[in-house]
């Protein structure tokens, strides 16, 4: 038989048993709702033959008393009969049963018979003492005890649905945060080549459209739960009220499972696609919004929204192929229950023909095959939720978790007290594409001093830098920090030696504080002071109101391209590093800013090794070396004086740029 119940994933299991307490409570809560559902299946029972009874010609003509039943025996006549005939004629006081002239009538029975078999009731202790008043009284009275025990179910039945959907909901935001949580701390983990190949939205699209769906895994273990109890407790009830009914449903099980197991399969395969389609949307998204200036700049909205409406229009019709495939499942199982109930209704009406079935049963029988319709709906939502959970889980897995982090296979090593010398020895580096950007490079920049990087765009400059802080590991030769192979070392300790200034500033939406103190979150009020002043930052931000407390917003768009670059250089001094790595530090700052930064920098730089990524002739002229870089090949090393007297690569570019050939701005 197809499976109605699904094993978890192990890595989904593992996650929701992080969070089994909360989740078994929610559980607990789920059983006993259902447990109550299905006890209000026999209630409903007994208050239709309640109200049967208090009629004054019963409604449930099977539902004999003692003495019914053996009069019944005595004269060969059926319950039926003898309910129909004594609820017919008026009672004898002394017997509160009609008089045995007017039965002989009603049955066609001979009088003496009926009245001996009057009398052998009243030897026997089985003739009823009620008249139809007090019988009708009676059932009043049961109702009413029944009407508060319905009142009382539910009541309980409140408080325990209130509680399964406070734990189970507190356990799927819990299941979402960690998970989030987790991802985000792998995503720092992971290798720059590892966001280099991915798209910004796609990865946002796995820490939201995934792991909302993922979290839905609390749901599933609710109808997992919710489903089988309802229906098994509603199948036992029929089974007690009439267990040949009982049989008949089961027959329509094994019908239900073919198709929910069968529908699964396919739904696992669409919801995959609909994720994927997804994360490439989200993927556009942001890429458009990110870049609405060069949009706007190119007047290229068009081209980007028919870039946009067809990614959204080809994941709009993976989302019909899933809603297709969930449209199929739910009508096929209320086919399935509707099928049942009508050929139970249809032998229900047989067997109330002959006498074995009353109307209470009838009508709790249709609220217990309801009850059982509910959970084979409930299993069918299972099904479906399942597929889905797992299509987001594999996603969540190979796209982020699964990856491989940073390597560090120096065990962790750190050196007790750094120099700041760095050294390439023979270094060639190819990207991941096989794209060759280093051939056999090899410099030295002894403690204290700098290095200039010039060439033009492509040449390299960028990934050396991206090589010495271990971004990329060389594909031959070493990198040497004061001696030692940086693989070796601790690759956090080790990149604190370095204060990076990039040339295009990223500020985050916090404030200015903390946007400096990224460099190192443990500095003091007086450090903080310190760096900023140092980056001639200070004069704007006594500026603002909130002073370090000013919120930059998005990207720090509120600040200028020049005050941007100076909190960027604050960032790197608070460090106190021991290299300082500077990617055209100055580029966005006017003429008073620049010097004013400058004169900062050679300060800070005093004692520290500085590496300088070159893009304008006048920022290399400042080093102590130069290393001039054509295709990922080193062409001219040493002082600038030395390489103006050799009249080589970069002579040539310092004559053109004096006699205004050249801006200054070699790439």
């Amino acid at each position: 038989m197809p499976r109605l119940f699904f094993r978890f994933d192990p890595r989904i299991a593992q996650a929701l048993r992080s969070q089994r307490h909360t989740i078994l409570k929610g559980l607990v809560c789920v059983a006993v709702t259902a447990l109550l559902t299905a006890a209000t299946i026999p209630l409903t029972e007994r208050a239709i033959r309640a109200i049967g009874d208090a009629a004054p010609t019963r409604v449930d003509l099977t539902q004999g008393s003692s003495y019914e039943s053996q009069l019944s025996r005595a004269l060969g006549l059926t319950p039926l009969q003898v309910r129909e005939g004594l609820t017919k004629h008026p009672v004898d006081p002394r017997l509160a049963l009609p008089p045995a002239s007017a039965l002989s009538l009603e049955w066609n029975r001979d009088e003496a018979q009926i009245q001996r078999a009057i009398e052998s009731l009243a030897q026997q202790g089985a003739v009823p003492a009620a008249s139809q008043q007090q019988r009708q009284d009676e059932a009043l009275k049961t109702l009413g005890f029944i009407c508060l025990a319905v009142v009382g179910v539910f009541a309980l039945k409140y408080t325990f649905t209130r509680g399964q959907s406070y734990y189970l909901s507190r356990a799927a935001a819990r299941l979402a945060s960690d998970l989030r949580i987790q991802l985000y701390d792998k995503l720092q983990r992971l290798p720059i080549r590892y966001f280099t190949s991915k798209r910004t939205g796609a990865i946002q699209s796995v820490l939201t459209n995934d792991v909302n769906v993922y979290q839905n895994a609390v749901t599933l273990i609710r109808d997992s739960i919710d489903g089988p109890f309802k229906a098994v407790a509603a199948l036992v009830t029929i089974f007690i009220i009439q267990w040949q009914l009982a049989l008949v449903a089961l027959l329509f099980i094994p019908v239900l499972a073919w198709f929910v197991q069968r529908n699964g399969r396919r739904m696992k395969q669409d919801q995959a696609a609909v994720q994927d389609d997804l994360a490439v949307l989200a993927g556009v998204t942001n890429e458009a919004l990110g870049g609405v200036r060069v949009v706007k700049a190119f007047a290229a909205e068009d081209r980007m929204s028919e870039l946009y409406d067809g990614q959204v229009e080809k994941t709009f019709a993976s989302q019909m192929r899933a809603a297709r495939r969930f449209a199929q499942l739910k009508p096929m199982v209320e086919l399935v229950g509707a099928s049942s109930l009508a050929t139970i209704l249809y032998i229900c009406g047989h067997m109330a023909r002959a006498g074995t079935l009353q109307i209470s049963q009838i009508v709790a029988l249709t609220f217990a095959l309801d009850v059982i319709n509910q959970g084979a709906r409930s299993l069918s939502n299972v099904n479906n939720t399942y597929n889905q959970v797992q299509a987001a889980a594999n996603r969540i897995y190979s796209e982020v978790l699964d990856v491989p982090e940073e390597t560090d296979a120096g065990g962790g090593k750190t050196l007790e007290s750094p120099l700041g010398r760095l050294e390439f020895k023979g270094v060639s580096f190819e990207y991941p594409d096989g794209t060759s950007a280093l051939s056999n490079v090899s410099f030295v920049i002894e403690p204290g001093t700098s290095l200039a990087l010039v060439g033009p765009s492509g040449a390299g400059k960028s990934t050396i830098a991206d090589l010495i802080l271990r971004f990329y590991d060389p594909t031959e030769g070493e990198i040497l920090y004061d001696g030692v192979d940086v693989r070796e070392l601790d690759l956090r300790w080790y990149r604190s030696q370095f204060g990076v200034v990039p040339q295009q500033t990223f500020l985050f939406a916090g404030t200015i504080a903390e946007n400096i103190r990224l460099g190192r979150p443990d500095a003091l009020e007086h450090e903080l002071s310190e760096a900023a002043r140092l980056a001639h930052a200070d004069v704007f931000i006594s500026r603002s109101p909130e002073g370090f407390g000013t919120v930059l917003g998005e990207r720090g768009a509120k600040v200028s391209g020049g005050e941007g670059q100076r909190l960027a250089i604050a960032r790197a001094i608070i460090r106190k590093p021991k290299v300082l790595l500077l990617d055209e530090a100055t580029s966005n700052l006017d003429a008073e800013s620049e010097k004013a930064v400058t004169e900062a920098l050679d300060e800070v730089m005093a004692g520290r090794t500085t590496l300088f990524i070159a893009h304008r002739l006048t920022t290399a002229m400042r080093a102590q070396s130069i290393l001039v870089l054509r295709r990922g090949e080193v062409v001219e090393h040493g002082t600038p004086q030395q390489l103006l007297e050799q009249s080589g690569m970069f002579a040539s570019m310092w004559r053109a740029f004096n006699n205004g050939l050249l801006e200054g701005d070699i790439g």
